[in-house]
Protein backbone atom coordinates (compact mmCIF):
# COMPACT_ATOMS: atom_id res chain seq x y z
CA UNK A 1 0.00 0.00 0.00
CA UNK A 2 3.30 2.54 0.44
CA UNK A 3 3.86 2.49 -3.51
CA UNK A 4 0.07 3.78 -4.19
CA UNK A 5 0.75 7.46 -3.74
CA UNK A 6 3.80 7.32 -5.74
CA UNK A 7 2.18 5.42 -8.37
CA UNK A 8 -0.69 8.26 -8.54
CA UNK A 9 2.50 11.29 -8.99
CA UNK A 10 3.69 9.39 -11.58
CA UNK A 11 0.66 9.08 -13.58
CA UNK A 12 -0.43 12.34 -13.10
CA UNK A 13 3.50 13.66 -14.14
CA UNK A 14 2.92 11.61 -17.10
CA UNK A 15 -0.24 12.74 -18.26
CA UNK A 16 0.85 16.43 -17.45
CA UNK A 17 4.08 16.25 -19.72
CA UNK A 18 2.18 14.47 -22.22
CA UNK A 19 0.49 16.06 -25.49
CA UNK A 20 -2.63 17.42 -24.91
CA UNK A 21 -4.36 14.96 -27.32
CA UNK A 22 -2.54 12.11 -25.30
CA UNK A 23 -2.45 10.15 -22.53
CA UNK A 24 0.30 8.54 -20.86
CA UNK A 25 -0.11 6.48 -17.61
CA UNK A 26 3.45 4.88 -15.99
CA UNK A 27 3.81 2.40 -13.21
CA UNK A 28 5.96 0.55 -11.26
CA UNK A 29 5.22 -2.79 -9.02
CA UNK A 30 8.10 -3.77 -7.13
CA UNK A 31 11.43 -3.46 -8.11
CA UNK A 32 11.30 -5.39 -11.74
CA UNK A 33 8.08 -4.88 -12.92
CA UNK A 34 7.43 -1.52 -15.22
CA UNK A 35 4.50 -0.38 -17.35
CA UNK A 36 3.31 2.22 -19.15
CA UNK A 37 0.33 2.94 -21.29
CA UNK A 38 -0.48 5.28 -24.07
CA UNK A 39 -3.74 6.39 -25.39
CA UNK A 40 -4.00 8.59 -28.42
CA UNK A 41 -7.52 10.27 -28.96
CA UNK A 42 -5.88 11.36 -32.51
CA UNK A 43 -7.43 14.86 -32.01
CA UNK A 44 -4.76 16.02 -34.16
CA UNK A 45 -5.88 13.53 -37.54
CA UNK A 46 -7.78 13.56 -40.25
CA UNK A 47 -9.83 10.86 -41.59
CA UNK A 48 -7.26 8.80 -43.67
CA UNK A 49 -4.03 10.66 -44.05
CA UNK A 50 -0.98 11.04 -41.41
CA UNK A 51 -1.08 13.63 -38.83
CA UNK A 52 2.25 15.02 -40.48
CA UNK A 53 1.54 15.08 -43.75
CA UNK A 54 1.83 18.69 -45.90
CA UNK A 55 -1.81 20.62 -46.30
CA UNK A 56 -0.51 20.70 -50.16
CA UNK A 57 -0.70 17.11 -50.34
CA UNK A 58 -4.19 15.33 -51.04
CA UNK A 59 -5.72 13.05 -48.82
CA UNK A 60 -6.10 9.41 -49.90
CA UNK A 61 -8.97 7.88 -48.47
CA UNK A 62 -8.03 3.89 -49.77
CA UNK A 63 -4.76 2.51 -50.55
CA UNK A 64 -3.95 2.60 -53.99
CA UNK A 65 -2.38 -0.72 -55.75
CA UNK A 66 0.84 0.16 -58.12
CA UNK A 67 0.76 -2.26 -60.96
CA UNK A 68 3.85 -3.68 -62.32
CA UNK A 69 6.41 -6.16 -62.46
CA UNK A 70 10.22 -6.79 -61.59
CA UNK A 71 12.47 -7.33 -64.20
CA UNK A 72 16.30 -8.28 -64.58
CA UNK A 73 18.15 -5.58 -66.08
CA UNK A 74 21.78 -6.71 -67.29
CA UNK A 75 24.17 -3.41 -66.89
CA UNK A 76 27.90 -2.77 -67.41
CA UNK A 77 29.42 -1.62 -64.16
CA UNK A 78 32.90 0.16 -64.08
CA UNK A 79 34.80 -1.67 -61.10
CA UNK A 80 37.50 0.37 -59.90
CA UNK A 81 41.36 -0.81 -59.93
CA UNK A 82 42.51 -2.24 -56.62
CA UNK A 83 45.30 -4.62 -55.63
CA UNK A 84 45.08 -8.32 -55.25
CA UNK A 85 47.04 -10.68 -53.30
CA UNK A 86 47.91 -14.05 -54.84
CA UNK A 87 49.25 -17.44 -53.91
CA UNK A 88 52.54 -18.26 -56.26
CA UNK A 89 53.69 -22.05 -55.17
CA UNK A 90 57.45 -22.53 -54.88
CA UNK A 91 58.68 -23.98 -58.11
CA UNK A 92 61.42 -26.99 -58.33
CA UNK A 93 64.10 -28.01 -60.72
CA UNK A 94 67.24 -28.86 -61.53
CA UNK A 95 70.09 -26.60 -59.61
CA UNK A 96 73.80 -26.41 -59.19
CA UNK A 97 74.84 -26.53 -55.47
CA UNK A 98 78.37 -25.07 -53.98
CA UNK A 99 80.35 -27.95 -56.10
CA UNK A 100 79.12 -27.13 -59.09
CA UNK A 101 76.73 -30.58 -59.24
CA UNK A 102 73.15 -30.98 -60.64
CA UNK A 103 70.96 -31.88 -58.10
CA UNK A 104 67.11 -31.43 -57.47
CA UNK A 105 65.91 -28.55 -55.27
CA UNK A 106 63.78 -25.35 -55.32
CA UNK A 107 64.49 -22.65 -57.83
CA UNK A 108 61.54 -19.97 -56.37
CA UNK A 109 60.51 -19.82 -53.18
CA UNK A 110 57.14 -18.85 -54.24
CA UNK A 111 54.86 -17.21 -51.82
CA UNK A 112 52.29 -13.85 -51.47
CA UNK A 113 52.68 -11.23 -54.08
CA UNK A 114 50.97 -7.94 -55.00
CA UNK A 115 49.46 -7.44 -58.44
CA UNK A 116 47.45 -4.58 -59.70
CA UNK A 117 43.93 -5.32 -61.47
CA UNK A 118 43.57 -2.67 -63.54
CA UNK A 119 39.82 -1.05 -63.97
CA UNK A 120 37.27 -3.28 -66.32
CA UNK A 121 33.77 -3.23 -66.51
CA UNK A 122 31.69 -5.97 -65.37
CA UNK A 123 28.23 -7.64 -66.41
CA UNK A 124 26.07 -7.43 -63.08
CA UNK A 125 22.32 -8.12 -63.11
CA UNK A 126 19.47 -6.38 -60.90
CA UNK A 127 15.98 -6.21 -60.29
CA UNK A 128 13.73 -3.20 -61.53
CA UNK A 129 10.10 -2.43 -60.64
CA UNK A 130 8.62 -1.29 -63.88
CA UNK A 131 5.13 0.17 -63.28
CA UNK A 132 2.14 -0.58 -65.76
Amino acid sequence: MNRFPLFCVVALLGAAVSVPAQVSIEGRLGRNVRGSVSIDFGGHRDRGGDRYRSHNEPVRRFPVPVRGHWETVCEQVLVPGYWSEEHVPPTYGWVRNHCGRLEWGMVDPGGCRRVWVPPHYEHQNRRVWVGC
